[in-house]
């Protein structure tokens, strides 16, 4: 099923101050899930794999640095979505510069080890940086907490 919508970029209530688009339907009935649903998207006619998240206010996606760099528009301006739940088996893709740092300092096989989320979540902070010196410098603190860590 595909659904096309309007979304008014918000700012998602409660501690966590993200930037969201929510979803204007129930996705327990569409869905038949109250959970995570894993989702394609397109947001103003830009494709992105991404997930809508539960909140007491229904589901949302978040408004990321990814899709905002793309976009270009900020808190209060609308976008226009499509969606379709995503079935395919996500994979974790390791840019290859990280990949081989992780190689060289005999962490990949640790690293690959973590949740999903995790990595896609530290490859994404280090992904998201503007200047090469700075990813190079969260790479680099990424070795020294897989070294750190007990797995």
């Amino acid at each position: 099923m595909r659904f096309e919508f309007d979304s008014k970029i918000q700012q998602l209530e409660g501690k966590i101050k993200w930037n969201v688009l929510y979803f204007p339907y129930s996705v327990a009935e569409h869905f038949d899930i109250k959970g995570n649903v894993p989702v394609r998207i397109t947001v103003d006619g830009h494709e992105f794999e991404h997930t809508l998240l539960p909140s007491k206010n229904g589901h949302y996606m978040v408004y990321n640095e990814f899709i905002k760099r793309v976009v270009k528009k900020n808190l209060g301006d609308s976008v226009h979505i499509t969606l379709e739940k995503d079935s395919r088996k996500r994979e974790v893709i390791i840019p290859t510069y990280i990949e081989q740092s992780l190689q060289e300092a005999g962490l990949l096989e640790k690293f690959n080890k973590q949740a999903d989320y995790i990595k896609r979540e530290q490859i994404n902070y280090i992904e998201i940086a503007k200047k090469e010196d700075t990813k190079s410098r969260r790479v680099n603190a990424l070795i020294k907490r897989l070294c750190e860590s007990i797995l």
